[in-house]
């Protein structure tokens, strides 16, 4: 099914700029009046930056890359040729923090000192938005993931008619997750009454707008929304929030809130009595670790709209695996340090099998031309299929590809860890359902 690109108006793209106003201006700019460019590096060494959020609020969303870097760095241990020539691979990871402006330092660490020649970005605006900014500005090809699309595209303030030349995104969209959450909602009986938690930053704008974002999209109808207005992120009492909740009967709870945040209100609901049927998290809940350490057992039964689980049917172009033989590779491997899978494996793994195929199939020295390939690429990956290319809803605007979605919910186990199990595959039926979705 089609499904329709997110066009907000001006006035909304400025106010959902938010906490990432100081990386976007740049960025408009460049759009507008011109590209630095850069021609590319020398050298026999093909210098490629890996950037996340490995410390901070947002590290579990990196929780995997001690285990990816290996495997990657194993891959590329036999250089890349291309055209007659070989080059060696040279993988620089870089720490976040989680802080923006470490991201923006980091961005220009690399470009301007190690002068790689292309950048990988993972994990929410606060670390995409400043690193894309600077690739853009300085023309050095950017793939970024794990950040809904049009939070990224319109968030940086482009249009369809001014976009970007050297930075590149995929992921899911807000169509996606409305689809899929709304899915779970119906799966219970419940008044249609939704509470949202919709932050003042580029995501929570993003979804907020009335005429292009979450409530505009065609799933959504008939159900009533209850919108407290947006907090700012780092609030530490939502007492009024949980109150109108209550006031309002909402039975049905969704939003973008950071994991500390959510464990803030998730923590203080229970202590005032707020428990709607059921609850559809995005960002805060995606992984067992951050589910874990909610207090009380208060994760078991939250809902989530995954991206990547062991169940997907696809295979990796790196290093064979199914979707199902990362994930058991990654639990067994000494650097899980214990841990389970999580959904940042498969977007983060299929960010280098992006970097793989463009990197061999344009001139890996030439910035130009390795923009221009990824810009036609239209490739199979552990996450699924990935283009830039034919318009639709596999590319909904120019520099985006999307990735299907399943719908999940969190289920505590005999031993204390928690399950993640699939109650909704409207969006990828080839991923069999493994449980019914059961109340709060």
């Amino acid at each position: 099914m089609e499904h329709p690109a997110i066009q907000p108006s001006r006035r909304s793209v400025l106010r959902g700029l938010g906490a990432t106003a100081v990386a976007a201006s740049p960025l408009l700019s460049a759009c507008s009046s011109g590209l630095k460019g850069s021609g590319g590096s020398t050298g026999d060494t093909i210098k490629i930056g890996y950037i996340s959020p490995r410390t901070g609020a947002y590290a579990a969303f990196a929780e995997s890359d001690a285990y990816i870097l290996k495997q990657v760095r194993d891959f590329f241990a036999k250089g890349i040729t291309y055209d007659g020539k070989k080059y060696d691979v040279k993988i620089l990871d870089r720490d976040t923090g989680s802080d923006p402006q470490q991201a923006a330092t980091i961005a220009d660490e690399l470009i301007s000192q190690e002068q790689v020649d292309l950048v990988l970005v993972t994990a929410t605006p606060d670390t995409i938005h400043p690193v894309a900014a600077k690739c853009e500005s300085e023309g050095v090809p950017c793939v970024s993931t794990i950040e809904p699309w049009q939070a990224w595209f319109f968030g940086r303030g482009a249009t369809p008619k001014k976009t970007f030349k050297y930075t590149f995104h995929f992921f899911d969209g807000i169509e996606h997750l409305s689809r899929v959450e709304t899915d779970m909602w119906r799966q219970n009986d419940t008044n249609k009454k939704v509470g949202v938690l919709w932050p003042n930053d580029s995501d929570g704008n993003a979804f907020r707008d009335r005429t292009t974002g979450y409530r505009s999209q065609p799933s959504t109808k008939g159900f009533t929304f209850v919108d407290p207005g947006s907090y700012e992120p780092g609030t530490k009492d939502f007492s009024s929030i949980i109150a109108n909740f209550k006031k309002e009967g909402v039975e049905i709870l969704a939003g973008v809130p950071s994991p500390p945040d959510f464990s803030t209100f998730w923590t203080q609901a229970a202590q005032q009595n707020f428990k709607p049927k059921v609850a559809t998290i995005s960002k805060a809940i995606l992984f067992e670790s951050t589910v874990a350490s909610l207090p009380n057992g208060l994760g078991d039964g939250l809902c989530t709209a995954s991206w990547w689980v062991p169940q997907f049917p696809f295979t990796s172009t790196l290093t064979g695996q199914t979707a199902t033989a990362l994930a058991d590779d990654y639990e067994k491997s000494p650097l899980a340090k214990g841990r389970s899978w999580n959904q940042g494996l498969g977007p983060n793994h299929a960010l280098f099998e992006v970097a793989n195929h463009v990197l061999r199939n344009a001139n890996p020295k030439d910035r130009e031309a390795v923009a221009a390939q990824i810009a036609k690429t239209s490739l199979d990956t552990v996450l699924g299929h990935l283009t830039w290319t034919g318009g639709g809803a596999a590319n909904p605007v120019k520099n985006v590809a999307t990735i299907p979605m399943v719908g999940t919910q969190w289920v505590k186990g005999s031993g204390g860890a928690y399950d993640l199990k699939v109650i909704s595959n409207d969006l990828l039926p080839q991923v069999k359902t493994d449980a019914k979705a059961a109340e709060l």
